[in-house]
């Protein structure tokens, strides 16, 4: 392993679970990637452990902690998988067809299925499953189009959708629970591991392929903060962690593991005030794409755990034109091609760019919103504020608390913020541009780009037209998708291949 490696390794980082994202639909999701193995001095192997924060549920409807997320999926397991690069796969379901208009929706389910009591799997225990998390924090808001949900067989259930959901499989990545126990602590699952106290003991499980995990019994190490798992970690008690690196304090980890880079659905951005006397102006937000070297923000703020996104989805991702991304990325010299065109200079020679407007000009100041309870997010964003600067804007951050920073977004006391939401699956924006979306701070609701993501849905993948709107207009800057790590204990899991929300699950077929 070369220098670099090692030293890389070393700055490798773990954060605080709760971080200050947007209020949004989704939560934690870990799909897969490449292996990085960091060699250091070995210890003594010990049992298998997972961090486990007893004071948060193992529901998978209520649960919203990355630590107990990665458990549950040994205990249960979805309709369909969310794989590496965001397509649904059939788990649970083993096939879906829709009607001509796109809102009736038949799913068949596979035979054999048993939950770890022996008994079978029904359409009954997925529709219950899939109302439960309808109504959950978790799942809720990618599920809002669901009208109703109704067993009409043993093994077939349908699903009716206010519009046409060409996206259906990729938002039903949803866990399957016993029906009568969806409101439980620890409900009944399908997977190769029940809970039983402080401990998950291996089940009879339905499926022949092995689960990554081969041991019978594995612990579950109580845990009350990102530090004490970080420390039980390389003491060996706990063997496998699941970490977002950007999110709250970095913690440094030093023992013997290997590590999955893994792709979430994460969206770091700029957000405009659309009433701000600077930002209203079409000219200088779309200036702003080209003025941000993504690739240098990744390398100086996130440690390496997040990739470029010149457009508002993962690169990742089938529906990510790179041509287009091309288009709006970090360009020196469209930058100065906008302000040239538009008019932007220097008027009063005071070191700051000056936009003529009909009733004079507007000197390009303002304030730069974050939540500054993220170390990556608050760097990022003097980053952004430092670049912009350095090329004639004078922006002013201001970091606060997370209530604060959503009450002055929702009151628009900014010009611009640097924010963070956990997109759906399949990369629905509507919550920018819909009237009623939570996300729609800064008068940017529109209705040509709302019906453009209806379309989106309906169409899965069917975004270039979308994109090119949003960037041609710079309703949004992009920054960066977040990754996540996963570290193990060396040798300790075998094929490994996490989707989104299952760092365990093992797609259908392998």
């Amino acid at each position: 392993m070369s220098r670099k490696l090692r030293l890389g390794a070393l700055l490798l980082t773990f954060c605080l679970l709760l971080g200050c994202a947007l209020p949004a639909a989704e939560e934690a999701e870990e799909p897969a990637a490449e292996t990085v193995v960091v060699e250091t001095e070995t210890k003594e192997e010990k049992p298998f452990g997972l961090a486990w924060e007893p004071d948060e549920t193992l529901n998978p409807y209520s649960c919203m902690v990355l630590s107990n997320r990665t458990v549950l999926s040994l205990l249960y397991e979805p309709l369909f998988t969310v794989n590496s690069d965001f397509t649904a796969t059939p788990y649970l379901c083993e096939s879906l067809t829709s009607s001509g208009d796109g809102r009736t929706h038949t799913l068949t389910l596979r035979q054999g299925v048993t939950f770890f009591d022996g008994t079978a799997l029904t359409a009954a225990d997925a529709a219950a499953s899939i109302r439960a998390a309808q109504n959950s924090d978790y799942y809720g808001s990618r599920l809002q189009d669901i009208l109703s949900v109704q067993a009409t067989g043993d093994l077939q259930l349908t699903i009716t959708t206010g519009s046409a959901c060409g996206s259906l499989p990729s938002l039903l990545n949803v866990y399957v629970v016993q029906a009568a126990t969806t409101g439980d602590t620890i409900p009944m699952g399908t997977g190769p591991y029940r809970c039983d106290g402080t401990q998950l003991l291996q089940t009879d499980w339905w499926r022949e392929t092995k689960p990554p995990v081969s041991e019978e019994t594995i612990g579950l190490v109580t845990v009350e903060s990102a530090a004490e798992i970080r420390d039980s970690f390389e003491r060996g008690d706990i063997t496998l962690v699941c970490a977002d690196p950007n999110a709250g304090t970095q913690l440094t980890y030093h023992t013997d593991y290997e590590l999955w880079n893994n792709n979430t659905t994460v969206l770091q951005y700029l957000g405009f005030n659309l009433s701000s006397p600077v930002f209203a102006y079409t000219p200088v937000r779309t200036a702003v794409t080209h003025a941000l070297n993504r690739d240098a923000i990744i390398s100086n703020t996130a440690l390496g755990f997040a990739t470029a996104a010149t457009l508002p989805a993962s690169p990742r991702w089938d529906g990510y034109d790179q041509k287009l991304a091309a288009k709006y990325g970090y360009d020196e010299e469209a930058f100065e091609k906008i302000l040239e065109s538009s008019e932007i200079r220097d008027y009063d020679e005071d070191g700051v760019l000056e936009l003529y407007t009909g009733s004079g000009t507007q000197s390009l100041k303002g304030t730069l919103l974050v939540c500054n309870t993220s170390e990556q997010r608050v760097a990022a964003a003097q980053m952004v504020a430092d670049t912009l600067n350095s090329r004639g804007f004078d922006l002013t951050i201001k970091s606060l608390d997370y209530d604060e920073y959503v009450y002055a977004l929702r009151t628009g006391s900014y010009d611009l913020y640097y924010g963070e939401v956990r997109l759906r699956p399949d990369f629905d924006l509507s919550g920018f541009f819909d009237a009623s979306g939570s996300l729609s701070y800064g008068g940017m609701a529109d209705g040509t780009l709302a019906t453009l993501c209806d379309r989106a849905v309906e169409n899965i993948g069917n975004v270039y037209e979308l994109h090119s709107e949003i960037m041609s207009r710079g309703m949004l800057c992009p920054i960066l998708c977040k990754t996540y790590a996963i570290y193990s204990g060396r040798g300790r899991v075998t094929n490994l291949n996490p989707c989104l929300d299952g760092v365990f699950t093992l797609p259908y077929g392998e």
